[in-house]
């Protein structure tokens, strides 16, 4: 006795194929809009950095900075002396962008001899300051604020697979 059997499908992998590029573009777009916000969150609320020393406290109270005078401040807040940092935080299509400074906080650096270092501190000078990333953790890992809306993404990703690849 033979069974006769026919299957249809509602869904297509061509046209997945060909809408994958899109589809994961916008996944990554939502992720760096979300990564730009966790990042200003950690620089705004200190989370996840490392403390300033005492040293720099001083300099911020005082309100001595490299490019002249700025309003003192009592604020320990790490990396937010200026605010420029912290509005420099953007998503684009291709990533996340800030000011060229952000790298040397990112990925620590030495305090190099000029004149200002000379005249307000010079005991500082050929030191290595650890980096202060509002990206990542010590161990590499993204932060905390960041994962937080990896569900909302995956759910958004898998809405839009079943959108385009449906006949």
């Amino acid at each position: 006795m033979a069974i006769k059997t026919r299957a249809t499908s509602n869904f297509s992998f061509k046209k997945l194929l060909d809408n994958l590029d899109d589809i994961v573009g916008d996944y990554f777009e939502d992720s760096y809009e979300d990564l730009a916000e966790s990042a200003r969150n950690a620089i705004k609320n200190s989370t996840g950095l490392r403390k300033l020393k005492k040293r720099t406290i001083k300099i911020k109270k005082k309100r001595l900075y490299k490019k002249g005078l700025c309003m003192p401040t009592t604020n320990k807040n790490t990396l937010l002396h200026t605010g420029n940092l912290l509005r420099s935080i953007k998503a684009t299509k291709k990533g996340v962008e800030m000011v060229d400074y952000g790298k040397h906080h990112m990925e620590g650096f030495t305090i190099v001899e000029n004149k200002w270092t000379k005249k307000f501190a010079p005991r500082a000078i050929g030191k290595q300051v650890k980096p202060r990333n509002p990206f990542f953790t010590n161990k590499g890992n993204l932060k905390k604020d960041f994962t937080k809306g990896r569900e909302k993404r995956v759910e958004n990703l898998i809405k839009k697979i079943n959108k385009v690849w449906r006949v």
